[in-house]
C-alpha cells in the first residue's frame, strides 16, 4: 500500500486552508473517500490529521489524494472560498501554490496530471510537459496540450494540428524568456531554428556524432509535425484524393503529440 508522503501532507496542510472553508474541506475529503470521522480542529490541523488517518485506515490512500488534487488543480478561481483584495493577487497566489505543490509531489516521487496521480518514474513526456507548463505558468502551452489530448480519438487530424501548436507555443515561450525577437510570420521550422541555435543544438556544430544524430532527429521531428499541421491536419481544406491519401489515425496523432511533447518539455526545461 502506497501512502501519502509526509511532505505532501505538510504542504497540503498549509495550502488547502487558504482556499477552502471548513465545510469545503469536509465535503471534499468525505467525497474523496477519507475516513468518515471529521477531525474537530483548526483547518491546518484538520487537513494534516485527516490525511494521516487516511494513510492509516484507507486501503488506497493515494486514490483519496488524487480526488483532492483534482479538485484543487482543476477548480476555477471563482469557486474557491478564499478572499483577497485583488483578483490578480488571488490568481497569482493560486498559481504559486499549485507550482509549490507540484514540486512537493515530485520530491515524493509523484506527478499529478490530467486528473491522475502517477509515480514520477516511467511517466510519459506528456506528464513531464504538463508539469513544466504548470511550474512556469504557461497558459498558452497548457491550452494547446489540452486541445491535442481531447481530440486524439474523435478527431486525430485536429490533434495533429494541435501538436504543432504545442511546439509553437513552447518555442515562443522560450524565445520570450530569452528576450529573442521573432516575427508572427515565422514558421514553426524557423522558430525551432532560432531556439536550437540559442540552445546549441545545430547538428553541424556538434562534435559528437551521436549528439549530431539526436539533434538532426529533433529537426526532422519538428519539420514532420509542421508538415502534418500544414498539409494533413484539419487546418486546411482537402480534395477527395488528398483526404484518402492523408488519413491520420489516432495512433498517428499520438505519435505526433508525444514527439511534440518530448521536444517542448526539453525546450521549457532549458529555458530556465
Amino acid at each position: 500500500m502506497e501512502r501519502i508522503p509526509t511532505k505532501v501532507i505538510g504542504n497540503l496542510s498549509s495550502i488547502l486552508p487558504d482556499w477552502y472553508s471548513h465545510a469545503g474541506i469536509d465535503a471534499l475529503f468525505l467525497y474523496a473517500g477519507a475516513p468518515e470521522e471529521v477531525p474537530d480542529l483548526s483547518k491546518p490541523k484538520k487537513v494534516e490529521t485527516w490525511l494521516r488517518s487516511t494513510n492509516k485506515f484507507v486501503d488506497e490512500p493515494l486514490s483519496v489524494l488524487e480526488v483532492i488534487l483534482d479538485d484543487f488543480f482543476e477548480k476555477p478561481l471563482e469557486q474557491f472560498s478564499a478572499w483577497m483584495p485583488e483578483a490578480g493577487e488571488r490568481q497569482e497566489k493560486l498559481d504559486a501554490d499549485k507550482r509549490k505543490l507540484d514540486r512537493t509531489l515530485a520530491s515524493g516521487g509523484l506527478v499529478f496530471s490530467s486528473g491522475k496521480l502517477r509515480p514520477t518514474r516511467g511517466s510519459s513526456s506528456t506528464l513531464s510537459l504538463e508539469e513544466e507548463v504548470r511550474r512556469h505558468g504557461l497558459s498558452s502551452v497548457d491550452k494547446e496540450i489540452k486541445r491535442a489530448l481531447e481530440q486524439v480519438e474523435k478527431d486525430p487530424h485536429a490533434a495533429a494540428h494541435y501538436a504543432g501548436n504545442v511546439l509553437e507555443a513552447a518555442f515562443k515561450a522560450y524565445l520570450d524568456k530569452k528576450a529573442i525577437k521573432y516575427s508572427l510570420s515565422h514558421t514553426l521550422s524557423e522558430l525551432w531554428k532560432m531556439v536550437a541555435k540559442d540552445i546549441g543544438l545545430k547538428p553541424g556544430e556538434l562534435e559528437d556524432k551521436d549528439l549530431r544524430k539526436i539533434a538532426s532527429g529533433m529537426h526532422s521531428v519538428v519539420d514532420g509535425i509542421m508538415y502534418l499541421r500544414n498539409k494533413k491536419s484539419g487546418a486546411h481544406g482537402k480534395s477527395e484524393s488528398e483526404a484518402r491519401t492523408y488519413k491520420i489515425a489516432p495512433r498517428h496523432a499520438r505519435l505526433a503529440i508525444n514527439a511534440a511533447h518530448t521536444i517542448a518539455a526539453y525546450v521549457l526545461e532549458v529555458a530556465d
